[in-house]
């Protein structure tokens, strides 16, 4: 018996190739979201450490108000950062969400390419087998006839 062909195999690849395809699409937009949140993290990072260290220098008694002015216009200038970092991560939701969107149509239609090609290779599975039962019966069967003789 011939070896296991899946007649459809190119469409299969086809579909996973445009769902790797839409994948990637996500993993960029997924990416410049991470970016801008790495962002907002160390914007929120730099705050804490410069404003630690002039609550550090008002314990100590060291206060100048110039560094204190450029702590609070740095801690400002930095909220209004991460404030737009996060409208940049919001207006790329929408384009994400769709394109998670046609990842699962993509997936489905390789799904359901799959599910066909296992449904095939059961089907082969059986009448390969149904085939070597066959053989072995008319083998068993020749050996007793030999016997018999």
């Amino acid at each position: 018996m011939k070896k296991f062909q899946f007649r459809l195999q190119k469409l299969l690849d086809i579909r996973e190739a445009r769902e790797n395809e839409i994948k990637n699409e996500l993993m960029k937009v997924l990416a410049l979201q991470n970016k801008e949140r790495v962002y907002q993290e160390e914007l929120r990072n730099k705050i804490r450490h410069y404003e630690s260290g002039y609550r550090e220098m008002q314990k100590k008694g060291g206060l100048i108000p110039e560094d204190a002015l450029a702590v609070m216009r740095f801690a400002d200038i930095s909220r209004r950062a991460i404030d737009e970092a996060e409208r940049r991560i919001e207006k790329l939701e929408p384009e994400a969400q769709k394109i998670r969107e046609r990842l699962i149509s993509a997936s489905r239609d390789k799904k359901i390419v799959e599910k066909l090609k296992e449904r095939k290779l059961e089907e082969y599975n059986y009448e390969f087998n149904k085939e070597i039962a066959k053989e072995n019966d008319d083998m068993n069967q020749k050996i007793y006839h030999k016997k018999l003789m």
